[in-house]
C-alpha cells in the first residue's frame, strides 16, 4: 500500500489548543455490526510540541506497515485493537 492510499484511509483529529494541542491519527476502520466489530484498529497521538502532523503520520505508517514490530517513540501515545471486538471509536476527549 502506498503512503497516499494509506493516508486516504486515515482519520486525522486535533484536540486542545495552544501548548496543550494534540494531534491524533486513526487507521483501520471496520464496520461489521453482526460481530459488533466497529471502529479503528490503530491510533497514535502526541503533543504538537513533540511532532508535527506529518511526522506523526510517518510514525503511524511505519508502525502499521511493520505490523507493530517497531518501537514507537516514548512521546507517542498509541492504542491497538488486538482483536476485532477490541476495535475503538474516535474519542471525543484528547
Amino acid at each position: 500500500m502506498t503512503k497516499k492510499e494509506f493516508k486516504e484511509l486515515c482519520s486525522f483529529h486535533e484536540y486542545g489548543r495552544g501548548q496543550g494541542k494534540r494531534n491524533a491519527i486513526y487507521f483501520g476502520w471496520k464496520s461489521d455490526f453482526d460481530n459488533k466489530a466497529v471502529g479503528f484498529r490503530y491510533m497514535v497521538k502526541c503533543s504538537v510540541c513533540d511532532a508535527l502532523k506529518s511526522e506523526l503520520f510517518k510514525i503511524l505508517y511505519d508502525w502499521v506497515m511493520s505490523e507493530g514490530k517497531i518501537h514507537l517513540p516514548w512521546w507517542v501515545d498509541y492504542k491497538y485493537a488486538a482483536t476485532e471486538q477490541d476495535r475503538f471509536k474516535v474519542s471525543l476527549m484528547g
